[in-house]
Order: C-alpha cells, then structure tokens, then sequence
C-alpha cells in the first residue's frame, strides 16, 4: 500500500512539474508604439543628449529610434536651444559653461514626425560633490548552484558630500577593456599557401567599451550626515576576457533632485526584480514627461538635471584573482580530406604551426579580435 501512494505521489508531482510554463508578461495593444525619451543635463560644458525611442515588445526587446524629431531644451531663464540629430533617434547640443549654473531649471520639449508634441516638467540643477574613491574588494559570488562560488572583483564607491543641501545620488558606470587574438596572420591557404613575413598583427589587439547597465542610487535623506561608505557598484569576476590585459572604468558620480531620485530609484528595484527583462525594454515606470497633443498617450522615460562628477581608473594583474576565461580560439587538425576539404567560400584558411603537434588549422577568431565584438582603433584615453 506504500508502495502505491508513493508511486502516485510521484505521478502526481511529475505531472505539476510538466506543466509549469514559462511567465511571459501580458502586454497591452499598441505597447510597443509608446516614445521613450532619455535625457539629461550636467553642470559640465559640453555635449547634451536626448535619446528618442519607441518602446517594444517585453519578449522581443529593442531599441526603436526616432529619427525626424524637433527637440529643445528650456531652462527658466528664458533661453531656449535647438538640439541636432546626430545618430538615430539621438539629438545634442554643445552649451556653454555659462547656461549650466547650480539653481537652474530645465525642461525638454519634443516634437515628432506625426506633429505630436511632448514636454517634460522642469527639474533645478543642484550643486554636486567631488567623487569620493572608487576601489575594489575580491570576493566570491554565489552561484544558482549553492555549491560554486565564482571569485572576481567587486567594485565599491565612497560617497562624502560635506555640507551641500543635495541628498540624492546616481552612479554611472563605462567600462573599457583591451583584449587581443591569440596569434598573428602569418600563414594561410586560399588555393594557394601564403606565409606573412612579419607576422600580421594588425587585428591582434582590440578594445571594447559599454555602458555598465545595473542602475546605483542611494539617499542621504535620513542619514545624520550627507555620506555613504562601501555602496556597491558591479562585479567582475575572472572567466571574463575583461581582465586579462588592462581593465578601465569612467565612474560618474549625479546630484539629483527627489523626483529624479525617486525614478531612477524605481528602475533600479524593477531592474533587480526582473533579473535585467528591462535591459533593452524601456522601463514602465511614469517620468516626468506628457503627450500634450494626444494627452492619453503615454510617454515613458525620464529628463532631469544632474551635477556631475567623473573620475576614470585603470586596472591590471589583479592579485589574488586566478584568470580562465575562453579567448574563442579553435585549433583543429587538417583532417583526412587535406586541404581539398575547404572551398573558396571558407577562404582565406588560417593555420600555424604547433611545436608540440605540428599544422593546425586556426579559426577567425584566433587571427582577428573584431569577431569577439571589439575594435581595433585604441581609445584616446589609453596609457599603453
């Protein structure tokens, strides 16, 4: 008789398991025609952008530009600029120091290709704080299996912001990362066999640069003073390529409003509640932004004003942190077939020669670091 509860019992829980279906989020007609609109302006001279999007589908997210906007900035002052269309869906302008004093207000107004007019309420620029320290601890991360930890480095950033009145901070990340391809051109058949002399380096070493996507906010407000140590930022652990030859990363450090504040602070929870879904899908959290023209359509992202503050740093040979990340090169054995096995759609063949085993066939990747997604043309802030 035990013998057969437990034979259904485990009838019973195969059964619920086969029908446990992925959660996909419900979304309503006409979602993905929503604008998006992302902006910010700084206290520092120089370029101001607006990005203009349209939002997507949750199970297929993408960035949708717009192209063929009118978009101004207004501050309270009076002033008014006209920003260009430089990329896609992305419009800037270069303002003087003069136009970004602490105290000031800001607005953006958008008009689109279907004569649609978006405005976004005013938000006062404060006065910000030097970034503090920016350093890392190694640690190890715990996995989705409790067994396997993996070790890299996780960033942290002091916040000291004395005895100015903001008490509402966003952190910025880019990280920049030199990698390289595990040899040179220096041997390749194309119907006929080449040898390089020197050796082809051209598309050995690379450099990759993004923006770190996490969102990190923090306030004050009810702290007894306007610091905070230890907040931290992202990690990088050592079965990532980042690491490998010289590491960077461009911290920046916002002053916000409270409205500011309270919006991105909402992204950060939605992004850490959905495990990055909103990544690439606009984030659907109310902004400060309104469709004057069709006042139901809603309009999603968020412009605000931002005292900013920015130090870059640089890392390598990171001590204590043992590296094994893959580096996408494959050597193969010419095979049976010889060289009659590759046709002119697989050419140029690239091979070398191994001390230990002789010819082996190299591919792409192992000659040209552009296949793992970086670039060749070296950052100007490079120190090598």
């Amino acid at each position: 008789m035990r013998q057969t509860k437990g034979t259904i019992l485990i009838f019973v829980l195969l059964l619920a398991y086969s029908c446990i279906k992925p959660y996909i989020p419900q979304i309503k007609n006409g979602e993905e025609s929503k604008y998006v609109i992302l902006g910010k302006i700084t206290d520092i001279e120089g370029w101001q952008v607006v990005d203009i999007s349209l939002s997507s589908p949750i199970e297929d997210p993408a960035h949708i530009p717009v192209s063929g906007c009118s978009v101004r900035i207004l501050d309270d002052k009076g002033n008014s600029f006209s920003l260009s269309e430089y990329d896609p869906g992305r419009y800037r302008i270069w303002l003087e120091q003069k136009y970004l004093v602490p105290g000031t207000a800001y607005k953006v107004t958008v008009i689109t290709p279907q004569e649609e007019m978006i405005e976004s309420s005013y938000d006062t620029l404060y006065a910000g704080a030097p970034l503090d320290s920016v350093y890392f601890i190694l640690e190890d991360m715990p996995t989705s299996d409790p067994s396997v930890f993996r070790r890299g480095i996780q960033f942290y950033v002091d916040l000291n912001a004395g005895n100015i009145p903001c008490r509402f901070f966003k952190w910025d990340v880019v990280e920049t990362w030199e990698f390289h391809s595990a040899f040179p051109v220096e041997y390749y058949y194309d119907g006929e066999f080449h040898q390089v002399d020197p050796p082809d380096y051209s598309n050995n070493v690379c450099w990759t640069s993004g923006r770190v996507k996490n969102v990190y906010t923090v306030s004050t407000k009810n702290l007894s003073q306007n610091s905070f140590e230890k907040y931290p930022l992202h990690f990088v652990d050592g079965k990532s390529s980042r690491l490998s030859i010289l590491y960077s990363i461009l911290v920046s450090q916002h002053a916000l409003g409270a409205n500011a504040y309270n919006y991105w602070e909402q992204v950060r929870i939605k992004n850490s509640e959905q495990g990055g879904l909103y990544e690439k899908q606009p984030f659907a959290i109310k902004g400060n932004l309104n469709n004057t023209t069709n006042p139901d359509n809603e309009v999603r992202g968020y412009f605000y004003a931002a005292s900013e503050s920015s130090k870059r740093y640089f890392y390598e040979n990171v001590q204590g942190l043992e590296l094994d990340f893959t580096n996408y090169c494959n050597e193969d054995i010419l095979g049976h077939g010889g060289w009659r096995q590759f046709t002119p759609s697989d050419y140029p063949v690239y091979y070398h020669y191994n001390l230990n085993h002789g010819l082996r066939i190299l591919n792409n990747e192992c000659v040209d670091c552009r296949l793992m997604g970086g670039s060749t043309t070296k950052p100007d802030f490079w120190p090598k």
